[in-house]
């Protein structure tokens, strides 16, 4: 702070001799800053005003240099290029906006240019000390991550001095670096959303910054990758959490169920048993509970065919057909609730362009169907869910009940699916 006020004095003088040489050839409103020394606070804006003698007449435009060792729209903003005098007023600001103000001892300098009609003051320009962001404390929210089709991977920051939550006035960069040690290939096998610089971006009075990962392809031993927080950065220092490892799922694509997958369980017949909200015990009498080990999925032309090997009950419903993928969905594993909420997976909707969703060896009605598949971790067993039906032999009342209040694009029945496990056949 001496040296910057040193070095106004200094060129304080200088204005002076300049100013006295022209006093007598110069008239009219003295412009000038209305202080010769600010100073720019390292999260909260500043307000720089000019002043002149006496009100304008008409709006005036006041142009001005920027000088100085910090570096406009990175370390900080100016929110005007100029500033204006309503008519009739004797003053206008601008604001300067602190960014990545982490270097200390800079400084800006803003000079006003000469306006035709008024005589430049004593303060005709004026130094802002750009104080220097603390440190922050960065960590993942969590030490580890599956990426399915798209991931939010969350920091949290507290402030290195207080050890409280951090919260600026401004957004807030805090750069992430990848891990040597990752095995997935940044393009290849993922991307970052919108972030070609590898910044978490921490929102204005927020704690936290979030960033976005999508897949993009699996591969067979490229599936990690790890995120840390730099060390040695002037602005950043590791917390608990200092690096995050995600596990690259990727979503259940058709061509990744390409061969035949065999029956292994239903894993919610008791959960159907005990949920039959409207009918009677009549109505789980005849669940599709009876399938046998020979009972196949069989997925060909690169996972855009099914074909049906079966002869227990899942023979009710599926049929040969056409694949498609749709979409990745939340659902709910309510089989497997108990007490409190039931856990939830991202599983992959795919439309068969046809099954029958009377689900009955009596009755049919064929159309296209979203039926959700998921490959679980081993990559060895594929998970069905069945929500996409209309039964007639079980459930028939839950069913008709549901429909009656379900709104258009509901599945009635997503609280009582049909939750198959198959096996992949080597």
């Amino acid at each position: 702070m001496k040296n910057i006020i040193s070095i106004a004095c200094l060129l304080l003088s200088m204005c002076f001799v300049a100013c006295n040489d022209d006093d007598s050839e110069e008239k009219g409103p003295q412009l000038a800053f209305s202080k010769l020394i600010y100073t720019l606070d390292a999260e909260n804006p500043l307000e720089v005003e000019i002043q002149v003698s006496e009100p304008v007449q008409a709006n005036t435009s006041v142009k001005f240099n920027v000088r100085g060792a910090a570096v406009q729209g990175e370390e900080y903003e100016l929110s005007a290029d100029e500033f204006v005098i309503p008519a009739g007023e004797r003053t206008a600001s601008i604001t300067v906006t602190p960014k990545n103000n982490f270097e200390g001892g800079k400084t800006i300098k803003l000079e006003l240019s000469p306006v035709e009609g008024y005589v430049l003051g004593e303060y005709n320009f004026t130094l802002i000390e750009v104080l220097t962001k603390g440190q922050l404390i960065c960590a993942f929210a969590e030490e580890n991550y599956v990426l399915p089709g798209e991931l939010e991977v969350r920091m949290n920051a507290k402030d290195a001095n207080t050890g409280k939550y951090f919260s600026a006035s401004t957004d807030t960069k805090v750069p992430f670096i990848v891990g040597k040690h990752s095995t997935a290939i940044e393009h290849v096998h993922y991307e970052f959303v919108d972030n070609p610089d590898k910044m978490f971006v921490i929102p204005a009075k927020k704690s936290y910054g979030t960033i976005k990962i999508k897949f993009l392809k699996w591969e067979e031993g490229k599936t990690t990758l790890f995120l840390l927080v730099p060390d040695g950065n002037d602005r950043v220092l590791p917390g608990d959490v200092d690096q995050t490892e995600i596990y690259i799922k990727g979503m259940t694509t058709p061509d990744r169920l390409v061969g035949k997958w065999a029956f292994k369980e239903v894993t919610s017949i008791e959960y159907l048993r005990e949920n039959n909200w409207y009918g009677g015990l009549d109505e789980v009498a005849h669940l599709p509970e009876n399938n046998l080990p020979t009972d196949i999925l069989e997925f060909v032309d690169g996972g855009a065919k099914l074909k049906v090997h079966a002869t227990g009950d899942m023979a009710k419903y599926f049929r040969d057909c056409d694949v498609k993928f749709l979409r990745e969905q939340q659902l709910y594993l309510y089989e497997l609730a108990g007490i409190g909420r039931p856990p939830m997976v991202t599983a992959s909707m795919l439309e068969l362009s046809q099954a029958n969703v009377n689900f009955s060896g009596t009755n049919e009605k064929l159309r296209a169907v979203q039926v959700g598949f998921r490959l679980l971790d081993d990559k060895e067993t594929l998970e069905v869910t069945v929500l996409d039906y209309e039964p007639t032999d079980f459930l028939y009342d839950t069913y008709k009940s549901n429909a009656d209040y379900a709104a258009e694009g509901d599945f009635p029945m997503d609280f009582h699916m049909v939750r198959y496990h198959f096996t992949k056949v080597k």
